[in-house]
């Protein structure tokens, strides 16, 4: 059982915690203290709380000295609206100001949620409070699975392991030996600090290329690891006189090209297209509509990958489409052009990753993809164009992440 006190005074629950341990529950492990309210909404972010035992009174950040009943209003009107917010069990709201409590009471009724009088001459509220824990550990196993499960910030699958995510694990970022998450999923857990908050990072690999294997291995790094950003980097394929060798593509929309119907009209055989598109996330995509004014990152670019590069680097936003095969003809990739006429690139995989995450059920996380463009689906291909695609690309998500993170990971 869980229990997050969010309290500018935490002194005050040393008689608490002496009852608490008596229900035999491990105060160091199950108990955490945050003092502001925009601490107790982070850890909310990131954990499942049983009980949420909220002063009414609170500061927002940590450094402030100002308090107000209105954040702790904001951190309830949170839990209740947003997303991204793991909803505590329940709510128990304290404070020693009838005026504040008031002021809460309404907000508090209406969520069924009790508000709790403090008094340093009682014990009642020790005990009312420690009713509601004694009551909810007894029924702590009814809770849903998924609740006891852990948020991470970021979750980055590449659909190759050489070069694509060699190239995010030379990003620093902390990076520790794979683990496994389940019997056939590993990641590479990372972590970077932004902001003066720790952001937790796992990478894994497709096992195989291509839309499928990309959507089972999305779904499951989703359901294990429930990340709040969710991204795939790596190489694709540009079409001419829209891309250039070593530019970076964000995808937006993709599909499946070839997804559709063959039939026969007049005695030809034609394929009657279907696609089915889905967007990236629309709020990351308005960040990297100003990342791409970054002049002097990307023109820094190809010098942080060797002094000599020869390739150059343009942000460029737009469709991308996924198909099942290799394209190396220089032929199909004119066909595709005819089912979107801005279109971008071609490669294997990131319809599978939107797809899988626009699937799955309860909080969906952000959804991106970033891909370097190493050819242009014909027969001149070349290692060093793939080993720069695959650099940039995770070099322009290290950026975007740095500068807009915070706006994401709260």
């Amino acid at each position: 059982m869980k229990i997050l006190i969010a309290d500018d005074h935490p002194a005050r629950y040393e008689p608490l915690l002496e009852e608490i341990k008596s229900i035999d529950i491990n105060i160091a492990k199950n108990i955490t203290f945050v003092v502001c309210a925009d601490d107790a909404a982070s850890e909310l972010e990131s954990t499942y709380y049983d009980l949420l035992i909220l002063d009414i009174i609170l500061p927002l950040h940590n450094y402030n000295q100002a308090t107000s009943h209105t954040y702790s209003l904001d951190l309830l009107h949170r839990i209740h609206m947003d997303e991204e917010i793991q909803k505590p069990g329940k709510v128990i709201g304290i404070t020693s100001d009838k005026a504040a409590a008031h002021a809460a009471s309404d907000k508090f009724d209406e969520n069924t949620w009790a508000i709790v009088n403090y008094s340093p001459q009682s014990d009642t509220w020790m005990n009312r409070i420690a009713n509601c824990i004694r009551y909810l550990n007894t029924n702590r196993d009814t809770q849903p699975l998924e609740t006891n499960q852990t948020t991470i910030d970021l979750a980055i699958i590449c659909a190759l392991e050489d070069p694509e995510l060699e190239e995010i694990l030379k990003l620093p970022w902390n990076w520790q030996a794979s683990r496994p998450i389940d019997d056939s999923v590993f990641v590479n857990d990372g972590w970077l600090m932004l902001g003066g908050k720790k952001i937790t990072i796992a990478a894994t690999f497709a096992t195989r290329m291509g839309m499928i294997s990309t959507a089972i291995k999305s779904l499951l790094v989703i359901n294990s690891l429930r990340p709040k950003l969710l991204v795939m980097t790596g190489i694709c394929a540009g079409v001419r006189g829209k891309a250039d060798l070593g530019d970076v593509l964000f995808a937006d929309p993709a599909w499946d090209f070839q997804s559709g119907k063959r039939v026969i009209d007049a005695g030809t055989r034609k394929f009657s297209i279907a696609p089915h598109q889905l967007p990236a996330d629309h709020r990351v995509r308005s960040h990297f509509e100003q990342l791409r004014s970054d002049r002097a990152f990307f023109s820094e670019l190809p010098k942080m990958f060797a002094a000599d590069c020869k390739f150059k680097t343009t942000l460029r936003i737009g469709p991308v489409a996924s198909g099942s095969a290799v394209l190396a003809d220089g032929i199909t990739i004119e066909e595709i052009k005819d089912q979107q006429r801005d279109l971008l690139g071609v490669e294997m995989e990131i319809y599978g990753l939107y797809a899988a995450a626009f699937s799955t059920s309860g909080v969906q996380p952000k959804t991106f993809a970033i891909k370097g463009v190493c050819d242009f689906a014909d027969p001149d291909k070349r290692d060093e164009a793939q080993s720069y695609a695959a650099f940039a690309s995770a070099k322009v998500l290290e950026r975007f992440i740095n500068r807009y993170g915070n706006r994401f990971f709260g």
